[in-house]
């Protein structure tokens, strides 16, 4: 979108404006947040910062608050990912947006990400489910291997950042599992649409500038690479949530392609991460965890009413 607030196509569907909020969600974050949505408050009608740390005072998010067009909105805590996307996706549908387009703080929408999300889900046509850009890392500048192609794709699931929601898919879906807390919320959602009758979209001709974790350089054998050097609580989550969604949806082409990522990652978690007993520890706990689980119905992703 050009100009804050000017509709796209039409003027309403269904009682709701045909403008897009965004949610940005912040922990702890860093000044390159202010730099994120400042580049992408031209392109939405409004953003909405959703603050998963209240308990700390940020001056980075007090400048947040002096942007014209955004919203910050203060958690009690820090309440995981789900719940804090959650809170601000209600915000948005609630100011009469029918779509919106979900970021990690550390993600930063180039000029025409939104517009081309946008269009691809019109394109698509009845079915489209979420949809969400090819991704850029935010530290080498390439486009990752799987990310790239051209046109709309159909994809089993997407990752949370970059991601658009249309009103009438998350009244179809529901919104995040909040008992997830963080990582595979994004799977999950995703399987969850694809389960419903839903086409998950890729738009390579759409990138997003992404960061996957600390970006942590090591070098060996004179080549450079990154490695995520995820805390022993996300190794936690990450382990845990992989075997729930293995029960809630089986074994299908999104477990192999997670399992070559699993791989990749954890050979870099033995060979060259930091504080790996406690990761590995993490990890022992989260697969017990994940076969225990037991889903009562007031953890049920909530829908969205009309």
């Amino acid at each position: 979108m050009t100009d804050r607030g000017e509709s796209i196509g039409d003027a309403t569907n269904g009682g709701h404006s045909e403008t897009v909020g965004a949610v940005v969600l912040a922990y702890h974050p860093e000044a390159s947040l202010i730099d994120n949505i400042l580049a992408l408050a031209p392109q939405v009608s409004a953003v909405f910062v959703v603050n998963n740390s209240p308990d700390v005072e940020s001056a980075v998010l007090d400048q947040a608050r002096t942007i014209p067009g955004v919203e910050v909105i203060d958690q009690p805590g820090n309440v995981g990912v789900a719940a804090g996307f959650n809170s601000g996706m209600r915000r948005a549908f609630e100011a009469g947006h029918r779509y919106v387009i979900i970021f990690d703080q550390d993600s930063t929408a180039p000029d025409g990400l939104v517009d081309g999300l946008v269009n691809a889900y019109r394109a698509f046509g009845p079915g489209a489910g979420i949809v969400g850009p090819a991704l850029r890392s935010g530290v080498t500048g390439h486009v990752f291997h799987r990310e790239r192609g051209s046109g709309i794709e159909v994809r089993e699931t997407l990752i949370s950042s970059g991601a658009l929601f249309a009103r009438e898919v998350v009244e179809r879906i529901g919104f995040h599992d909040e008992s997830l807390f963080i990582d595979y919320v994004d799977h999950d959602i995703s399987l969850r649409a694809g389960r419903r009758g839903l086409k998950n979209l890729k738009a390579f001709d759409v990138v997003l500038d992404h960061r996957f974790g600390g970006a942590v350089p090591r070098r060996i054998f004179g080549r450079d690479f990154f490695v995520a050097d995820y805390t022993p609580m996300r190794q936690y989550y990450m382990s845990r949530n992989r075997v729930i969604l293995i029960r809630r949806y089986g074994f299908g082409s999104w477990f192999w392609e997670d399992m070559s990522y699993f791989v990749k990652a954890w050979a870099k978690v033995l060979l060259f991460e930091e504080d790996r007993p406690r990761k590995i520890a993490a990890f022992f706990r989260g697969l017990r965890d994940g076969i225990r689980y037991r889903r009562s119905s007031v953890d049920r992703p909530a829908a969205l009413t009309t």
